[in-house]
């Protein structure tokens, strides 16, 4: 680290890097007017940058050129368990390949923090109408992956500098907001300085931008370049495209983060965003709770940009009292937000090559589909657009005792995109409860499921008595764990596969993920639709797309009533107060403060893996044997072209 501009943070015995100062003694007046992407890497570049570089990549910054590559050294490496896995199995062999030559196996270890969470392995086979989902479900997922899960759980105490986060704990993404990321770091330079600097991260899927929400930098990589970064060397990049989003006026009533979210991926697709860094600001985006921004930042991928950022304000704060946060912690980030200009009052002089302005009380009901999730569907535009047709058909098909055209043979609550977000939790808890008191329930071909991202939801919702409303309705914890989302659905009654195949029939998924492309929700689901939690919920009732989901009648209550959405649909309000009442600190450092306690856990036996001889999945790298770890021996090289 350089020494240069390092100074003490105001109100805290930490010290910290003057960026301000460093880009005023370029050009005065400059620092104020960088949007919050390229204040977060001026600070990495006064800290971490050579000397002899460093003015030349700071001007890249301030006057937004792209003819030069500067380094940026992330702070932490988040992974899930297939590409996490791979960069460690690749250390375990280099600690062989060490040991071999007669050093220190143990002194291999990645250079920057990496959390590695087994969140990509679990397939839904047991459906959330059976009480035993849970169980099942992990115990499916442990012998299928025994093989893996025995070196994953021998990197929990064999490697110094990372974290793992067994099956059944919850998604990566929802892990990294609720706890992982402390938003502003506080580590020891080399000299031992406690030093305060922006958290960042790479991750080894696409939606690591869900931390955004957070004003934390952190963006999705392939995994050579996650392991790059892990083994401390900088990921070199140009200054990206900063985008500002404007976000003006205030959600309708009965309006979702997931609503909203579609209709913003609608319109930032049209707008050709693709890979630049988006910041989201203005009046609307002061509005949105964390839970809501991080939906929004969650979906960078679907939008087509690389990050999606939100800057660090009250709702920030807010956030971390609520999920536990040390107050130490907390008091960091608001200061060192306000010290260094990061904090929302002090973006406003922020200049941006391009302002795209999207208001929030346009914003209607909608889903996304059937094929991409920028296909977005206002839901009372459902028979304009062909979806809500023939439903008389389909009725009559299910009067004969048929699924009917359309049917939603999977309707799944699931993804960090919304699992993260308790309001729309809540939402379908309440849907569900009111669809019990009148007597609705679930089409039989329907394979319903909950798989939230993190065990908070099951304390809230159990607190709430809006858990076993759901489980009622089928809609049970089948796992914490990236199901549905990605593909893991698991298999259909096989009843209901027949059925399919012998009438050839159209079915669907209705899920609160990100992700809908042809083929990918399952084999079966010929097509798939995005909704909020509350909208799966209605269309498990419903059991068909030809449903008008806004007009059409969902069933009918014990005096022959019918009962449609609006009958079911809970207020704004009665939604807060459950939130404000029932999502409380002590239920992250309940489920979290165990979860990354390794005083429980058997330490590995020896610094180097017991490969398996048998294994088909886990093996030794051949990197370090062989004709691949001799002396290079090509001589006589010539150029083929000179530039």
């Amino acid at each position: 680290m350089n020494t240069e501009y390092r100074k003490p943070l105001p109100g805290t015995d930490l010290k910290y890097y003057d960026t301000r100062q460093a880009i005023e003694d370029i050009q005065p007046g400059a620092y104020a007017k960088l949007p919050y992407t390229s204040k977060i890497l001026a600070e990495q570049l006064v800290r971490r940058c050579d000397a002899e570089t460093l003015t030349d990549s700071l001007k890249q910054l301030i006057e937004r050129k792209r003819d030069l590559d500067f380094p940026w050294y992330p702070a932490r490496v988040v992974c899930h368990d297939i590409l996490g896995q791979t960069a460690l199995v690749d250390l375990a062999g280099l600690r062989d390949a060490i040991a071999e030559k007669g050093g220190d196996p143990a002194k291999v270890n990645p250079v920057v923090p990496t959390q590695l969470i087994v969140d990509h392995s679990l397939a839904v086979e047991a459906a959330g109408c059976d009480p035993d989902a849970f169980e099942k479900n992990r115990a499916i997922e442990e012998r299928r992956n025994e093989d893996r899960f025995h070196f994953i759980n021998w990197t929990r105490t064999a490697f110094r500098n990372v974290d793992v986060i067994p099956a059944g704990n919850g998604i990566m993404h929802q892990i990294n907001l609720e706890k992982m990321s402390p938003v502003i770091q506080n580590r020891p330079d080399e000299d031992g300085h406690p030093i305060a600097f922006p958290d960042t991260c790479v991750g080894t899927d696409s939606h690591t931008p869900h931390i955004d929400a957070l004003g934390v930098i952190a963006i999705g990589v392939g995994g050579l370049e996650a392991e790059t970064v892990m083994l401390g060397q900088p990921s070199m990049m140009r200054l990206p495209d900063i985008v500002g989003v404007k976000l003006t006026g205030k959600r309708q009533p009965g309006i979702t983060a997931t609503d909203i979210v579609l209709a913003i991926t609608e319109f930032l697709r049209k707008e050709r965003v693709v890979g630049a860094y988006l910041e989201f600001f203005g009046e609307g985006a002061s509005s949105l709770t964390i839970g809501d921004r991080a939906t929004i930042s969650n979906m960078t991928p679907e939008y087509g940009a690389t990050a999606g950022m939100f800057y660090i304000d009250e709702q920030t704060i807010d956030y971390l009292k609520l999920t536990g946060r040390e107050p130490e912690q907390v008091d960091l980030v608001e200061k060192y937000a306000k010290e260094t200009g990061l904090w929302a009052t002090e973006m406003t002089e922020a200049q941006y090559e391009r302002v795209l302005e999207f208001d929030l009380s346009t914003v209607v009901r909608n889903v996304a589909g059937p094929s991409n999730p920028h296909r977005r569907v206002a839901t009372s535009e459902l028979e304009e657009r062909g979806i809500a047709v023939n439903l008389e058909a389909a009725l009559e098909e299910e009067r004969k005792g048929l699924m009917p055209d359309g049917a939603v043979i999977i309707a799944a609550i699931t993804s960090c995109t919304n699992t993260s977000n308790p309001r729309n939790v809540v939402a379908a808890g309440l849907v569900a409860k009111k669809a019990n008191e009148l007597g609705l329930v679930r089409k039989p071909w329907v394979k319903s499921s909950f798989a939230p991202g993190s065990k908070v939801a099951r304390l809230y919702l159990e607190e709430a008595g809006l858990l076993p409303e759901m489980e009622k309705l089928g809609f049970g914890i089948v796992a914490y764990a990236c199901t549905t989302c990605n593909g893991m659905s698991g298999a259909l009654d096989p009843k209901i596969q027949q059925e399919i195949i012998d009438r050839d029939l159209y079915s669907t998924a209705v899920l609160s993920g990100n992700r809908n492309f042809d083929g990918r929700i399952h084999p079966y689901a010929k097509q798939a639709f995005l909704a909020s939690p509350p909208l799966v919920v209605a269309y498990a009732i419903a059991g068909t797309v030809r449903f008008d989901i806004e007009q059409d009648a969902l069933g009918y209550d014990k005096d022959g009533k019918p009962v449609t959405l609006k009958d079911l649909w809970p207020s704004d309000e009665e939604i807060d107060r459950i939130v404000g009442e029932f999502v409380k600190p002590e239920q992250f450092k309940e489920v979290y403060i165990p979860m990354f306690n390794l005083d429980a856990v058997e330490q590995a036996k020896s610094p180097l893996y017991d490969w398996r001889p048998m294994s088909t999945y886990i093996r030794r790298p051949p990197y370090w044997e062989g004709a691949l770890a001799a002396e290079r021996t090509m001589t006589g090289m010539r150029p083929l072209a000179v530039l």
